[in-house]
């Protein structure tokens, strides 16, 4: 079907934005909004990562799954004696 290429309209909006998003190296500026935003996926979000986990490193026993071990590897509370 030959001569067919015109067969949708093409939006000058979608145009302009895929432009834009084809090339933000020309258009990016450093502005406050675009540092918070680095630092925030480029510092917090590992610092977050890294923290939980540490803090949940250990807790679980996926191998126990296989072994009809515990999963839970939470310490056993010492008995009070009365």
């Amino acid at each position: 079907m030959a001569g067919d290429d015109h067969l949708l309209r093409v939006d000058p909006e979608i145009e302009k934005w895929a432009h834009m998003r084809e090339n933000t190296h020309k258009y990016f500026g450093w502005s406050r909004k675009t540092v918070r935003l680095t630092m925030a996926w480029a510092v917090a979000v590992p610092v977050a990562l890294t923290y939980l986990a540490y803090k949940t490193d250990d807790r679980w026993n996926f191998t126990a799954g296989q072994t009809k071990a515990e999963i839970n590897k939470q310490k056993p509370q010492a008995e009070e004696e009365a």
